[in-house]
């Protein structure tokens, strides 16, 4: 099957899908029975294009009538060849325009293939010789569109984070949100050291260092993926062992946050897939009980087959929505943790389509379902109880204005700050008032959020 035939069906797939890009490229690699290179090829190219897609439509509109509507299908095609003119080095400039010319009359009638085959061609090579040296809109007088043509995001986005944080830092976030994230593991120390799993994975040929943020965490350098993403194997039967777990730096700061070795009691009341729960465990020692929560009978389905692996054994699981369930079962929990769904603006690097499939109303609609998570949760902790609250997010607010809303209206709760339970972070991951914020840019990490809060005595 032509790699770039797969990628191209991937990409009409999302256009009018919710799916998630692994999803519909996985399917894609067992439909078609795809291994080897291709599926690096192909798995460039979707999340490439996809990553890509505000400045390659931008440049393409300099070349296309405005008056001329093209369809899903040719818009995509044009997508893909301009994506590998100009981001791909190690396609020959021919062989990508060639290939997007057949890829685009492949399936025409005779009489169709010589105009659109021409009109392709014609966009591409213009692309060709003057792609790379289009003027965008000046970034000192016209900053939103500079940023969200040159660097490939919504206008609103852009606009909402010039006024939050100002150019240099818009600037600085989105550069490396479109950086491909490197693979962090996280060690599960019930079983081994960070130093024992490094030497490991260096007698399979992959390159791993320790975090320097989470102290749990190692992360195999860029290249490593290069056995996994070709099919050789090795890489993909490291991530089913035991002893470590695929999940990002900044998550691993928030099972620590909550402090769980001296807890006996723990409530993970978002808790699928269970990247959180498990390492709540681990840090437990599998003793005391951790009761993991999750709206979805399937998603906590997938937090059970997880826990087996690493041998999470103090786990039990129920199915409820956290934002209106009675949590009586909670009075008696040293802890809860609510790892809230959100926006997800802080996973860029790995989940590209996130910034076309958000709009401003979903975040804000999203910034209610944290707070009701937060309001129905509080009402059941005891006093001295412990409440972290973490987001993936980079927004305001879906992380403090949720928190200070909480906080006005249960003014029972404080802020515990962050740095007394994570003293080995660096200090810039700690805000001012206490919380952790992590950002791509400043700690080559996701963004992400949390804050501990304590319950105390009623008055």
């Amino acid at each position: 099957m032509n790699a770039r035939k797969v990628a191209l069906e991937c990409l009409l797939t999302l256009s009018h899908s919710s799916a998630s890009i692994a999803s519909v490229v996985d399917s894609a690699y067992e439909q078609y029975a795809i291994n080897g290179r291709q599926r690096r090829f192909i798995n460039g190219l979707v999340y490439g294009v996809i990553r890509w897609q505000g400045q390659l439509d931008w440049v393409l509109d300099q070349f296309i009538n405005p008056r001329f509507q093209l369809d899903a299908r040719h818009r995509n095609i044009l997508r893909l060849g301009a994506f590998q003119l100009l981001h791909l080095d190690g396609v020959p400039a021919h062989a990508a325009i060639f290939e997007t010319v057949q890829l685009a009359i492949s399936d025409l009638r005779q009489n169709k293939k010589r105009k659109t085959a021409g009109f392709i061609n014609a966009i591409l090579r213009s692309v060709q010789r003057e792609g790379a040296t289009l003027t965008y809109p000046p970034l000192d007088t016209n900053p939103t569109e500079h940023i969200a043509f040159s660097l490939s995001y919504p206008t609103w986005l852009v606009k909402r984070w010039l006024e939050t944080h100002g150019v240099s830092w818009t600037l600085a976030f989105c550069r490396a949100s479109n950086q491909i994230a490197p693979l962090a593991l996280r060690v599960n120390t019930l079983l081994t050291k960070r130093e024992a799993v490094c030497q490991s994975l260096e007698t399979s040929g992959i390159t791993a260092t320790l975090s320097k943020i989470a102290p749990d965490g190692v992360v195999l350098e860029n290249r490593a993926m290069t056995a996994f993403d070709t099919g050789e194997g090795t890489l993909k039967d490291v991530l089913n062992r035991e002893d470590i777990y695929v999940q990002d730096e900044s998550a691993m700061l928030v099972a620590r946050l909550l402090s769980p070795e001296n807890a006996e009691y723990i409530i993970d009341l978002c808790a699928a897939p269970g990247g959180k729960t498990t390492h709540l465990a681990h840090l437990m020692g599998n003793a005391g009980k951790i009761v993991a929560v999750d709206i979805s009978a399937e998603k906590i389905g997938l937090l059970e087959k997880n826990c087996r692996r690493v041998g999470a054994c103090n786990v039990e699981t129920q199915v409820m929505d956290g934002t209106k369930a009675d949590l009586g079962f909670i009075k008696t929990a040293d802890a809860v943790l609510i790892d809230a769904p959100c926006s997800g603006f802080g996973t860029l690097r790995r989940h590209p389509d996130i910034r076309w499939n958000k709009t401003p109303k979903q975040v804000h609609a999203l910034s209610k379902v944290q707070y009701n998570l937060l309001k129905n949760a509080a009402q059941y902790i005891k006093p001295g109880g412990v409440l972290v609250y973490s987001t993936c997010s980079i927004e305001p607010i879906e992380n403090e204005e949720v928190v200070q809303r909480f906080l006005t209206d249960f003014p029972v709760w404080m802020i515990e700050n962050a740095k007394d339970f994570l003293p080995d972070v660096p200090p810039s991951v700690i805000t001012p008032k206490g919380f952790v914020q992590t950002f791509p840019h400043e700690h080559s990490v996701d963004g992400a959020f949390a804050a501990r809060l304590r319950r105390g005595a009623a008055k």
